[in-house]
């Protein structure tokens, strides 16, 4: 078969087909669809990935259009990073979140692994004296002509500034400045480390050791050590054992003494097993059903969606576990998917303690070289179970047995940026493109999943007892409006809290309290004038941080100082108003000065290992009162906490979001769930202003069916998902006026395409401002469309897309299109 003289290549850029390719003679042996390939585009050089390949292509002959292919640089793999599964999901991902199918693969791949450029500029001295200079190419001249060649990067730190493209193009321009695209490295890459090894058929005598010891004792301390004990080590020990070095090992390689080899060392994260967990549990009759029926599904590789409903500490994870230990004797993987990294240890360490060393672990919070070596060793086989956060469900095993999505309710498994992916509706579908079956597990389901249950689209398994036989916690509501006139002020925890906390702190059991709102104070005010600390980039007001003493943005994450007094009335003092989770802390080590108190948020976790840190401080009972935002509220199972307190329950219930009572029903449910999980009972205070809202009754008494009944009801009233599908259409523009404009021609061309579609029963909401109306510069708009078929949801998006794109190339302004949105820009 001739070998392949084109390749089609998808480049992660928003590009609606993939670019055709000239390849080389020197790569046509080895180019297959699934590569990774370096192609020239434009003026930049970009790692993309090959699709498919040809013998003959037609751009190639069409002299008519002018087009002149370019060549493949370079493949920098072996073989094929995608199997033809991942490239058909990816392809599904492009199709049904309307990007591109480069930017659909380059998500399933570790990031630090795609070749990046970097530019480099050399001074070119018979032009010098073209023109006149401004000051900072003044100095840009000056630095090139005193060092050479330099990147853009060296450019910046000399002349000191970051923003050098206007001045360094101005200079290109008029021709006294070469540019050039230099291939930078990757980020991350294969670490290996030497390995030393005795050459046993060399062996000097007797004297000739005498001698070594005499002239280069350190070389014979490291020859003798592997004469009599291991022939075989690594060079590192050695070093520090003998304090030797390199240099050492060389002289004795070079005697013919030792071989020495390089060998790939696997950055491994550190991750603990969990204590006991390696014990098999036996299911009760609950779990041995749902164990039984989703066994059934597996054996017989039939593709089947599971929704796993069971109540908190009714034994979801043992089910997993042993469904998993039948899946990997079928000779299949499995996948399971974990919401937010702090949920990660405690889960993967009770794998990890049930199946030793077979699992690789996938998430954000990992080192780039972690993350490129897990992802490495499932590619090649070396594990059979992969555990992470949302991008673990591109994992890159054979042979998926089961997915498994736990706490699927939860909305940090939908992606943000472009591909804008929900993880688990990629399990579904990667699941079913293995003939494997896919396991959604909750004790509060999310109203899209329980709906489909309910319509027959997946089966539902309940488990409604708690595997220990503990009885769910006792909740008691609290109304702070009585509260609050009786005591007067602000009240941060209610006296019957404060009391029940006391309690329990003398009697050594532990406390969790949430409060969904970190920092100090929301935010400063002028009592005087009304003026509030504002974010200039962004239309929202600044929160103080007691640690560190600062301002800080929680959107674009600026800086700045406290203000000593107003900035429009020089009033003096501010009010710092609102509470956070710093506020709290500060409060309880006051009020309770013997107590162990930790705080658990996006700030004090901000470091590598902080969830786990702290995590394993509580699991150990260093920690009597943790205090924290929803991250403490999610799948920890810790039998020393006996009560849970809800600060400012209701929250979230003002979001101007159709999914908020049912955000406040799951976070309110799941930290409820953390008390009483031990042999000791659990009490549950939840603090709110709004004590007859259906969402907080139903989750005092622990009942989704009656939540889940009139939420639906709700919803059906004004026909949003799951009763018909979401697609919303951002505008973003640092222009208000531009922003504007767009959002008209937006709204004109969305209604002109369900017109020329002939699309029947396709609502559209807006345009209108977002939420928050300007973050980081850009003014944003939101327009959203409804409809009960996805199929044409998709089919208006692209075609909206492609005319706006045609009718506004500028990137001044920015389209993005959101399929199923959770919550809105």
């Amino acid at each position: 078969m001739p070998s392949p003289r084109f390749a089609d290549v998808a480049l992660p850029l928003p590009i609606e087909h993939p670019l055709t390719y000239k390849v080389p003679d020197s790569l046509q042996h080895r180019i297959l669809p699934g590569m990774r390939v370096i192609v020239p585009i434009q003026k930049k050089v970009m790692t993309g990935y090959v699709t498919a390949v040809h013998q003959t292509s037609t751009l190639e002959t069409d002299t008519t259009r002018g087009i002149k292919l370019l060549s493949v640089i370079d493949l920098p793999d072996a073989g094929p990073i995608f199997t033809q599964e991942m490239m058909d999901l990816s392809k599904w991902l492009s199709n049904y979140y309307c990007c591109s199918v480069g930017q659909a693969m380059q998500c399933a791949v570790p990031s630090g692994i795609n070749i990046k450029t970097k530019k480099r500029y050399t001074l070119l001295t018979d032009q010098l004296s073209a023109g006149r200079f401004s000051d900072r190419q003044r100095k840009i001249v000056a630095e090139l002509y005193r060092r050479g060649p330099l990147t853009s990067g060296q450019l910046a730190r000399a002349v000191g500034a970051k923003a050098l493209s206007n001045s360094l193009q101005s200079l290109v321009k008029r021709g006294i400045l070469l540019e050039e695209n230099l291939v930078a490295d990757t980020s991350v890459s294969i670490k290996t480390e030497m390995h030393v090894r005795l050459v046993e058929d060399k062996i000097p005598g007797h004297d000739d050791l005498v001698e070594m010891q005499r002239r280069a004792p350190k070389q014979a301390a490291v020859y003798l050590d592997l004469l009599h004990g291991e022939p075989e080590r690594r060079a590192t020990e050695l070093y520090e054992k003998h304090k030797a070095n390199p240099a050492t090992v060389k002289a004795l390689v070079k005697k013919g003494l030792l071989s020495c080899e390089d060998r790939e060392l696997l950055r491994a994260p550190e991750i603990a097993a969990v204590a006991g967990a390696q014990n098999k549990l036996t299911l009760n009759a609950e779990q041995q059903r749902a164990h039984d029926q989703i066994v059934s599904a597996t054996d017989n590789r039939e593709f089947q969606t599971f929704l796993l409903h069971g109540i908190t500490g009714s034994g979801k994870t043992e089910v997993y576990l042993q469904v998993i230990e039948k899946v990997l004797k079928q000779g299949r993987d499995a996948i399971i998917l974990v919401p937010e990294i702090s949920l990660t240890p405690q889960t993967v360490g009770r794998f990890i303690a049930r199946f030793k060393q077979d699992i690789a672990v996938l998430h954000s919070g990992l080192g780039a070289g972690e993350r490129y070596d897990e992802w490495r060793r499932a590619q090649r086989g070396d594990v059979r179970i992969v555990v992470g956060a949302r991008s673990a469900v591109f994992a890159p095993l054979p042979d998926v047995g089961i997915i498994i999505v736990d706490e699927e309710h939860d909305t940090s498994y939908k992606q943000t940026d472009t591909p804008r992916y929900h993880a688990r509706d990629v399990a579904v579908m990667r699941a079913k493109s293995n003939n494997g079956v896919c396991v959604l597990g909750s004790a509060t389901p999310s109203v899209e999943s329980y709906y489909n249950s309910e319509r027959g689209k997946s089966t539902r398994l309940e488990l409604v007892e708690r595997a220990t036989k503990a009885k769910l916690p006792e909740v008691e509501i609290l109304d702070m409006r009585i509260e609050t006139r009786e005591t007067g002020g602000q009240v941060l925890l209610s006296r019957k809290l404060e009391k029940e906390v006391t309690q329990r702190v003398n009697a050594g059991e532990q406390v969790i309290l949430l409060l969904n709102r970190r920092g100090h104070s929301p935010f400063v005010l002028c009592p005087q004038c009304g003026w509030v600390a504002s974010c200039n980039d962004c239309q929202v007001s600044l929160t103080y941080h007691a640690s560190g003493g600062y301002l800080n943005c929680h959107y674009c994450n600026a800086r700045k100082t406290v203000p000593q007094v107003c900035d429009e009335c020089h009033f003096n003092p501010l009010i710092f108003m609102g509470v956070g989770t710093q506020k709290i802390e500060d409060y309880l080590k006051r009020s309770f000065p013997s107590a162990r108190i930790e705080r658990m948020d996006a700030d004090s976790t901000s470091q590598k290992g902080g969830h786990a840190r702290i995590l394993g401080r509580f699991a150990d009972g260093q920690i009597d009162i943790l205090v924290g935002t929803q991250m403490i509220a999610k799948g920890h199972d810790y039998p020393g906490v006996t009560l849970v307190g809800v600060l400012n329950a209701d929250s979230g219930l003002n979001m101007p979001d159709f999914r908020a009572s049912e955000n406040t029903f799951q976070l309110l449910t799941q930290v409820a769930g953390r008390a009483g999980r031990g042999n000791l009972p659990g009490k549950v205070i939840v603090q709110t202003y709004r004590p007859n809202h259906f969402a907080i009754a139903a989750a005092a008494n622990h009942d989704y069916t009656t939540f889940f009944a009139q939420e639906i009801h709700y919803r059906e009233g004004a026909a949003y998902p799951p009763l018909r599908r979401m697609a919303n259409y951002a505008i973003e523009s640092e222009d208000h006026q531009l922003a504007e404009r767009a959002t008209a021609a937006l709204h004109r061309l969305v209604r002109q395409e369900i017109k020329n579609h002939d699309f029947q029963g396709v609502e559209i909401l807006g345009p209108s401002p977002a939420t928050i109306r300007r973050v980081k510069k850009k003014y944003r708009w939101n327009l959203a469309a409804l409809s009960k078929s996805t199929k044409r949801l998709n089919t208006l998006a692209r075609a909206t897309k492609a005319a706006f794109t045609k009718e506004f190339p500028s990137p001044k302004v920015q389209l993005k299109i959101d399929i199923d949105p959770y919550g809105m820009f």
